[in-house]
């Protein structure tokens, strides 16, 4: 009888679980520990559907429209008759940021007063971005900042402030530099 030396295919499969559930748990923890503040967080969402955005309404030829309060946004289409909320969109659905996160808005260097939250939870536009069904628009929406189909974009600098003091990010827009994520103690774009 001969005996053969190795490892058998179950064997090896035991020891791959093994690793894989270690490597898991490990990403798992220290992904908690390097956990980024939430305003980075929201600043880093808001620039990437913003440029997103930006980019949808040349290539699809629609205006989009990003609504700003102190503490959420949204972004519209407009239609060419008014501004609906962006249909079956989960991604330009409407964004609640909670109390731990403020925006502020300036356009053209001026402080532009922010758009009150829906006074009622039937007022706000529904998570999924869909519109009532009741008009199909949403009524006295003028949404501050614009994205056109003819790729002009109108310079804004969105401040994003979170309560754990560790800087305002920043989203600026410009014509020529497109949209970027400024970090709070560089002013420099973020990589």
């Amino acid at each position: 009888m001969r005996r053969t030396c190795g490892f058998t295919l179950i064997e090896l499969l035991v020891v791959l679980v093994i690793i894989g559930i270690v490597t898991t748990v490990a990403l798992i923890s220290l992904g908690s520990l390097g956990r980024d503040p939430p305003a980075k967080q929201a600043a880093m969402q808001l620039a990437d559907l913003a440029g997103l955005a930006a980019e949808q309404a040349v290539m699809q030829s629609e205006q989009y429209g990003l609504l700003v309060e102190p503490h959420a946004y949204a972004f519209y289409i407009y239609d060419g008759h008014g501004w609906t909320a962006a249909k079956d969109d989960s991604l330009f659905g409407r964004h609640e940021l909670g109390d731990d996160v403020t925006l502020t808005l300036e356009l053209d260097g001026a402080q532009v007063t922010l758009a009150p939250p829906p006074t009622t939870a039937a007022d706000a536009a529904p998570a999924s971005g869909t519109v009532a069904p009741a008009s199909g628009k949403e009524a006295g929406v003028k949404p501050q900042l614009l994205f056109l189909s003819s790729g002009e974009l109108q310079p804004f600098t969105l401040t994003v402030s979170g309560v754990d003091k560790s800087g305002d990010y920043t989203v600026k827009g410009t014509l020529a530099d497109g949209i970027q994520l400024l970090e709070p103690d560089a002013g420099k774009p973020s990589s």
